[in-house]
């Protein structure tokens, strides 16, 4: 009997094998489901369809005859597609991980990834499953801000401070927050950190934004921190900051200010802003270090040249990059690169923090793997001052604000 075309709004499945037996396979599975599927046994006609055709779904041999499935996914970035992702190869399941991270890489999407023989079953899970579309491409692209608002935000105290908490995975005790921001603009409404940083950093307002994080945020800090004098305030450094060698005496200057010690501040930077100009960043960093104030490589693991990063420079403390920490589930690899940092942060003394945590089961197993701090959203999202005072009296870091 055939089947009735779908609607406009059914989904729609890109199979890619070379395959014919295992191309039926797949489009009979779909079909379960009220998916339309389309086959592709070439990377040519994979690359044709993909740039014709709004796919929901593709579903990836990576061995294909004379060409690998990897080439498919630069066409699928190049077409603006939002197509999810399903790898089915027969090579072991580090190669199939390693595609799915590329992919990751890329900006696509990927639901996982199967072996082969394909097991129908599994397929239908992960097509059952499948995230909603998010649209590859905003259909309209934020206004620029002109630098003079910014200017007169920064003055008006219209940038506000959040706080996300950094707790002990093992009794989710309190021991620091991380300082996130936000402007509050009466013109533009709420207005993102990857709006204005950028637009700050190109005009010459970095400078006086970071300074005025810090003193609005150690002033709101300085009440819990003579309550419990353990805990720490991060606050994240723009990569241009770490080219000015005012930097250590501006810090130095609003500690002062704000009555907080400088053992109190952490101060968080990325592999990439170090590298940038790694003369000057030494010296900064060094003299920051001298006056007290500890210092993060935020992102750990991402780069490329990170070890290089930890054996010269005097960090006190890394956060192993989200990306580990969210996949370390699913991903096999994951754990051991965790296994190996929490290590490597020991062998060298320093503090270890995941971020990007947001599962109990994500707790439980970085707990195992020996990880002491955690950060994210299965703790608390980032906070207004009140918004945290409020949580921390209805959970267990009530003593922080007695």
């Amino acid at each position: 009997m055939t089947q009735e075309p779908p609607g406009p709004s059914a989904a729609r499945l890109l199979v890619v094998d070379d395959e014919a037996v295992q191309r039926l396979i797949v489009a009979r599975a779909a079909g379960t489901l009220g998916i339309a599927a389309d086959g592709a046994a070439t990377l040519a006609e994979a690359v044709e369809r993909v740039q014709a055709v709004a796919y929901d779904v593709v579903v990836l041999d990576l061995g294909l005859r004379d060409h690998d499935g990897i080439e498919l996914l630069r066409s699928l970035r190049e077409a603006g597609s939002d197509a999810v992702l399903v790898f089915v190869s027969g090579f072991d399941e580090r190669v199939r991980q390693a595609a799915a991270r590329l992919a990751a890489a890329l900006g696509l999407r990927v639901a996982g990834t199967l072996g082969k023989p394909l097991l129908v079953d599994r397929l239908l899970a992960l097509l059952r499953a499948l995230p909603e579309r998010t649209g590859a491409k905003r259909a309209e692209e934020a206004p620029d801000i002109d630098p003079a608002l910014l200017a007169a935000a920064i003055e008006n105290d219209e940038i506000i401070c959040l706080f996300q908490p950094k707790v002990t995975l093992q009794d989710r005790r309190l021991v620091g927050m991380e300082v996130l921001t936000r402007w509050r603009s009466p013109a533009l409404g709420l207005v993102r950190p990857d709006r204005f940083i950028p637009l700050a950093e190109r005009s010459g307002l970095i400078d006086r934004l970071t300074d005025r994080i810090m003193a609005q945020s150690l002033e709101l800090f300085r009440p819990w921190r003579q309550q419990r004098p353990e805990l720490t305030l991060a606050i994240n450094l723009s990569p241009i900051s770490l080219t000015d060698l005012t930097l250590p005496e501006r810090v130095s200057t609003v500690l002062a200010d704000s009555g907080v010690p400088p053992s109190a501040l952490v101060l968080e930077v990325t592999e990439g802003a170090v590298m940038a100009d790694y003369v000057a960043a030494a010296d900064i960093m060094t003299r920051l270090r001298i006056r007290g104030v500890k210092l993060s490589i935020d992102d750990f693991g991402t780069g490329h040249s990170s070890l290089l990063s930890l054996l010269r420079l005097p960090f006190s403390e890394l956060k192993i990059d989200q990306s580990f920490v969210r996949t370390c589930l699913h991903d096999p690899e994951a754990p051991k690169i965790i296994r190996a940092v929490v290590s490597l942060a020991r062998e060298l003394g320093l503090q270890l923090v995941a971020e990007g945590v947001e599962t109990e089961p994500v707790a439980e197993l970085l707990t195992r793997l020996g990880c002491a701090i955690g950060q994210g959203y299965l703790f608390a999202p980032p906070l207004s001052h009140a918004g945290l005072v409020e949580r921390l009296r209805a959970t267990v870091w009530a003593e922080a604000v007695r």
